[in-house]
């Protein structure tokens, strides 16, 4: 195996294991894979015993919808993992996983991982922190693509509610908007805060002014 124990220690599963515990790391290591850039990984659902590390490159982590519609995850790069949902849970592919660039990448079987941990604590740790790394990033996608669709939401209900004249909401508190848009109050405070720094609405006391309906309408996806 030509890995060298540099490489291996730029793995986020190897930080901290010494020279010695990375050679004993090494002979774990199934095989090297080079990918060309717009070559599929691996798809969501696919099968597969190993599970990739990342010497170089970019690989594009996404879900796509029914309408083909792609959500990207991530642009994993140098260091990181990939299929560890799949190595973890026993199932498919979580996701369906691209090479922006081309791609170098080092595979380990998913029961040499599971053996690893037994030998070497440590790569136990290192990976319950990837994971909750991964865990935290993908819960702040939800709350972003959430905030979105909370934003079209509350400017549909906006432009329903106010009178093309006056455009003046009426008046409604954002507990009131919360439970009409399904939502907390504070995301609809957040939410309204957004469209007025982008110049479609103004907030008075208890009061939302329309003051661009273009932007406003802009905002309904």
């Amino acid at each position: 195996m030509t890995v060298s124990l540099k490489t291996l220690a730029k793995m986020l599963y190897f930080t901290g294991l010494s020279s010695d515990e990375l050679e004993v790391v090494k002979q774990y290591i199934a095989f090297e894979k080079k990918i060309d850039k717009g070559q599929t990984l691996l798809e969501e659902g696919d099968e597969s015993e190993y599970m990739y590390l990342i010497i170089s490159g970019a690989v594009k982590i996404f879900k796509r919808s029914i309408n083909g519609k792609e959500q990207i995850l991530n642009i994993a790069s140098t260091g990181e993992s990939l299929n560890d949902v799949s190595t973890f849970d026993g199932g498919g592919s979580a996701m369906d996983m691209l090479a922006m660039t081309p791609v170098h990448l080092l595979a380990i079987r998913k029961t040499d991982i599971k053996a690893l941990f037994a030998k070497f604590p440590q790569i136990a740790i290192n990976v319950a922190g990837v994971l909750a790394a991964k865990v935290r990033r993908d819960s702040s996608l939800v709350e972003v693509l959430s905030f979105d669709q909370v934003i079209s939401r509350l400017a549909r209900l906006i432009i329903k509610q106010t009178d093309a004249e006056k455009s003046l909401l009426p008046l409604f508190n954002q507990q009131d908007l919360a439970a009409m848009v399904g939502t907390s109050r504070v995301v609809v405070n957040r939410s309204l805060k957004a469209m007025e720094d982008q110049g479609a609405i103004r907030l008075e006391r208890r009061r939302i002014v329309v003051t661009n309906r273009e932007n406003l309408e802009n905002l309904v996806k």
